[in-house]
């Protein structure tokens, strides 16, 4: 109903922290802070989806109340969904993003070192 809510809040708040340290990102040694940029393209990608997901079954519509889930009185069922599907997808989606910095961290270590060798 709205789970792509919770990964469309996390992106925002990516957002706003990616912009709040947009000039320390670059200089930063961390390549967490460095690779934000992916994290914020995958959350606002996957709740684009989503999203679209949604309208295509028609649990959005373009009319007030935009969720069919509030217009049919099951705000409780979709607040569940929010909690339960919506907050585990943002977190897979925030695992993975941090596998693939570690990865790609690693292969540019390894890099580093055959090309210092």
């Amino acid at each position: 109903m709205a789970c792509f809510t919770a990964p469309l809040a996390q992106a925002l708040v990516v957002s706003a922290a990616r912009s709040a340290c947009k000039d320390k990102a670059a200089k930063s040694r961390n390549p967490f802070v460095r690779r934000l940029g992916w994290l914020q393209k995958m959350l606002f990608g996957g709740s684009f989806l989503l999203a679209v997901e949604h309208v295509w079954h028609g649990e959005i519509t373009w009319r007030y109340p935009f969720l069919t889930a509030v217009r049919d009185g099951n705000t409780s069922e979709m607040l569940h969904e929010i909690a339960t599907l919506g907050v585990a997808m943002a977190v897979l989606i925030t695992a993975v993003w941090a596998g693939m910095v570690l990865v790609s961290s690693a292969l540019e270590r390894r890099a580093s070192a055959t090309q210092g060798a």
